[in-house]
């Protein structure tokens, strides 16, 4: 049986610009947060223990008291940009601010929270860190993912390419679902061709007789998933 998981790197976690309510979380505006963030870490509430064991009990008994308030610890990289503004916009002014925290799968979490504490440290490395610790209001809600998708192109290469030496065009592809980012690995005659990661297009400026052949692309999705484009054929006369 193979392992089951959920992928850190790729994860977004996202603040409300403004404070929120479970009014308005729906319709707001939500600023992103993982380009500086390098951890995220949640510790549900602990409830208190009710000894509720009488004389008569056979054994110990407890019940649930009340929780504690759930911890989220956010920490990585100090920047003054506009989703870090918001989170110590949030410790000064003393609100409620909506988050999502959600997994490269596209499940999560959604909840609202204050902003308790704000650290950071210039250490000898360079790198300004920074800790935020927040407080949730109520239980986190889960996001559940959209149903999966499968990776497609909604633009594929043409079947053949005509043009004459000294012409400008460009070929490429249009893909779809899977999980992104995708990359494009690109073939000439089935050797590739060099031209990978985000280029979705060929460019042929002044295009010479030397570059007809066989032309085609190998899109790979973040997490292994492949689609073979159709094999163009481009004549240059």
């Amino acid at each position: 049986m193979s392992s089951q998981y959920e992928k850190s790197q790729g994860t977004k976690i996202e603040i409300t610009s403004v404070p929120a309510t479970p009014v308005t979380v729906d319709t707001a505006t939500f600023l992103p947060l993982n380009c500086t963030l390098k951890e995220a870490q949640f510790t549900a509430g602990q409830k208190q223990d009710i000894d509720v064991t009488t004389l008569c009990s056979d054994e110990q008994e407890n019940i649930n008291g009340l929780a504690a308030a759930s911890e989220m610890s956010l920490s990585g990289n100090f920047k003054e940009n506009p989703g870090q503004a918001a989170l110590r916009d949030a410790y000064d002014n003393d609100t409620v601010y909506g988050f999502r925290i959600t997994f490269p799968s596209g499940v999560g979490f959604q909840f609202f929270a204050e902003v308790r504490q704000h650290t950071w440290s210039s250490g000898t490395n360079g790198v300004v860190a920074a800790t935020f610790a927040l407080r949730l209001k109520g239980k986190p809600t889960r996001i559940v993912a959209p149903p999966a998708v499968a990776l497609a192109f909604t633009t594929d290469l043409p079947a053949t390419k005509v043009a004459a030496v000294g012409d400008d065009f460009s070929l490429g592809v249009v893909v779809t679902g899977g999980t992104p980012p995708y990359r494009y690995d690109w073939y000439k005659n089935g050797a590739h061709s060099g031209l990978s990661n985000a280029t979705t297009t060929i460019d042929f400026d002044n295009a010479q007789a030397t570059a007809s052949g066989h032309r085609q692309v190998i899109v790979t999705d973040s997490v292994g998933t492949t689609i073979v484009s159709t094999v163009c054929d481009v004549e240059i006369s």
